[in-house]
């Protein structure tokens, strides 16, 4: 406990001076640098070498495994050309069944390799021999014998050699199997298949090769832990060192068992008929790679693994003689690191105390004198100057705070008085219970430059909406003009068109900032539900029914444009229950986070012929906000409401 104390202390103590140290803070990274550029340069090259030996040893063993390829093609090419060399004496003597032993027994004595062979006819073809007739010639005690091989217990014509001989076509190697009652070990068999003139199946011609003969192929001298093994079509094992333990299992079922992700891999790999090399990492041998050819007659696998501690051994050599003087070149390069940052930089310790001062509010606070001519010097006359300015810009932002302050505040009185000019909330009266209305606006800055108006004049209800090009104050100005003038004309004038024309007037004289308003009004009887309106280029109204309709407007000007324009009157009856649904385009080109607009459908989707005004605008909101979400407003918005309901 006491020396794990000490050592914390020494630690605590070391990254102290570290932390609080610039040089020695330097210090340490450019050791960092310097040592992860070699480290990098090191893994790099080892990488390459690596690579390079992996590439090497691949080519060695892939020519290792060819040769012994060849050997095996050469000795299964024998045996293949010793069937066929018999299939004429076969012909000839189908008249005499018992004449076909001696062929199977010439075919062992031509060739050594060959352990048994058959000529296995197929079902009845000598009806006197019955369903299974297979004269058979196998060694035993260095002598050649010969047997009827099928029989019930030996049903040959179920065998795979037989069947798929038979299916194909064409001469074929099994796969590996205990031969019992023939050959009575694990062994390969060559079918040559023989037809008829008609192509009907006489029989199928066979040589048996027992496997342990072409293990004595594979002891290959490659690494001293190193072992080759021969797989066949399935990924049965036709020779491994382990072949005990392997016996009934196949390189699938073992991956399956373990669950080994690289073994299934290998697996799959070592049966694609391809030639190639997989990094393996198992419990039992560890890091290792594995080569692999396929062979072209069998399809079966010839593989080498060997360890990677084996294939590396040089490489893990050079990286330990390495090591050493690496750890000793670091020592000495952190100790000169240390030594030279220290004295380049001493002359900043002063300077930073200096600097304190100025940090804590005095902006005349004496800096030091620096006499070397370096960029100490050049630290030193910025600060005198950040001194100079800095007084300077303190004085410069108390005016400026100064000036913004008063800034939001008549911007606040600007957005009042903006609001004041928006018509109070509707209070029916006896005359006019039956209409309900219902505004309502929200600007994208502190002023906007939406509008809407309405008032009642007698039995006649005017009412408007417009939108103004922009945002901002300059918008809201206009607005503010555009919202007077309604007023001041509709308070005696009926005729829309003579409302109309002073406010474009107004609007289009001076206009040289080229800026225009959408503008809808209207005019409704009370008694009859009469709504005689003028469009001037803004978006289309809704008239909410049993069925959702714009209101059919003509393209006219917006107001501002054209001083002369001429606006055409129309006219529609609101009927009873309906509601007229006015509003600026913020409602459908509102924008969410995708910069995607809420569309003219989802306002149809969300108007409903029961809602009353003020539903009806706080359901459409709601739903904006929601598909909005954080995005911020891009424009502002501005509704305007009016049902005409039954008296």
């Amino acid at each position: 406990m006491q020396n794990h104390t000490q050592t914390s202390g020494f630690v605590a103590r070391w990254l102290g001076p570290v932390r609080a140290s610039l040089a020695r803070r330097i210090s340490l990274w450019v050791i960092l640098c310097v040592v992860g550029v070699l480290v990098a340069s090191i893994s790099i090259g080892n990488f390459l070498i690596k690579k390079s030996v992996k590439l090497e040893e691949s080519i060695k063993a892939n020519g290792i495994l060819h040769i012994v390829g060849q050997h095996l093609d050469t000795e299964l090419i024998s045996v293949e050309v010793a069937v066929r060399n018999h299939i004429v004496d076969i012909k000839e003597n189908l008249d005499n069944p018992e004449a076909l032993y001696r062929i199977t027994q010439r075919v062992l004595e031509d060739n050594p390799g060959i352990v048994g062979s058959a000529i296995a006819f197929s079902p009845n073809f000598f009806p006197e021999k019955g369903q299974w007739f297979a004269p058979y010639a196998y060694r035993e005690d260095k002598t050649i014998k010969t047997k009827q091989l099928g029989s019930a217990d030996y049903n040959y014509h179920e065998m795979e050699w037989y069947q798929t001989a038979d299916s194909l076509k064409r001469d074929y190697w099994s796969e590996p199997y205990f031969d019992k009652g023939g050959g009575e070990g694990l062994m390969t068999t060559y079918s040559c298949p023989l037809f008829d003139d008609n192509g009907h199946l006489i029989a199928v011609l066979t040589a048996d090769i027992l496997l342990e003969h072409l293990s004595e192929f594979l002891g290959i001298n490659y690494y001293k832990n190193a072992y080759a093994c021969l797989l066949g079509r399935t990924g049965s094992f036709i020779s491994h060192p382990g072949q005990e333990k392997l016996t009934g299992k196949t390189i699938f079922s073992i991956a399956n068992e373990t669950g080994h992700a690289e073994l299934k891999e290998l697996a799959k790999k070592l049966t694609e008929e391809k030639s190639g090399a997989l990094e393996l990492n198992t419990q039992t041998y560890g890091k290792s790679y594995v080569f692999y050819v396929p062979f072209e007659h069998t399809r079966w696998t010839l593989a080498i693994v060997c360890q990677a501690s084996e294939l590396f051994a040089n490489v893990y050599k050079m990286e330990f003689l390495f090591i050493v003087p690496f750890f000793f070149i670091m020592i000495l390069l952190a100790y000169l690191v240390n030594r030279g940052v220290h004295r380049l930089i001493a002359p900043l310790t002063q300077f930073a105390q200096a600097v304190d001062e100025v940090a804590e509010g005095n902006l005349q606070a004496q800096l030091p004198e620096i006499k070397s001519k370096d960029e100490m010097q050049q630290l030193h006359h910025s600060f005198s100057l950040m001194q100079a300015s800095l007084a300077k810009q303190m004085e410069e932002l108390k005016e400026v705070n100064e000036a913004k302050g008063r800034m939001e505040g008549e911007l606040k009185v600007a957005c009042d008085i903006q609001q004041s000019m928006l018509p109070k909330p509707y209070k029916p009266s006896d005359e006019t219970s039956h209409i309900d209305i219902y505004g309502h606006q929200t600007s994208a800055k502190e002023v906007g430059g939406d509008l809407y108006d309405f008032f009642f004049r007698g039995d006649k209800l005017f009412f408007c909406i417009g939108d103004v090009s922009g945002k901002g104050v300059p918008a809201a100005l206009i607005m503010s003009t555009t919202l007077s003038q309604f007023r001041n004309v509709s308070n005696y004038e009926e005729d829309l068109e003579k409302i109309i024309a002073p406010i474009n007037k107004s609007a289009s004289e001076g206009n040289e900032s080229c800026m225009f308003i959408t503008f809808f009004v209207g005019v409704l009887d009370l008694n009859t539900g009469l709504v005689r309106y003028l469009n001037a280029g803004h978006n289309k109204p809704f008239i909410v029914s049993d069925t959702v309709t714009e209101l059919p407007a003509k393209p006219n000007f917006p107001l501002g444009i054209d001083e002369g324009a001429c606006y055409a009157v129309r006219e529609f009856t609101l009927e009873e229950g309906d509601t007229l649904l006015l509003y600026t385009d913020g409602l459908t080109e509102a924008m969410n986070a995708d910069e995607e607009m809420f569309g003219i459908e989802r306002v149809e989707s969300q108007l409903k012929r029961e809602y009353d005004c003020k539903s009806q605008i706080q359901d459409l909101l709601k739903a904006v906000h929601q598909y909005v979400g954080d995005a911020p407003q891009s424009d502002d918005l501005t509704l305007l409401a009016i049902k005409r309901n039954k008296k």
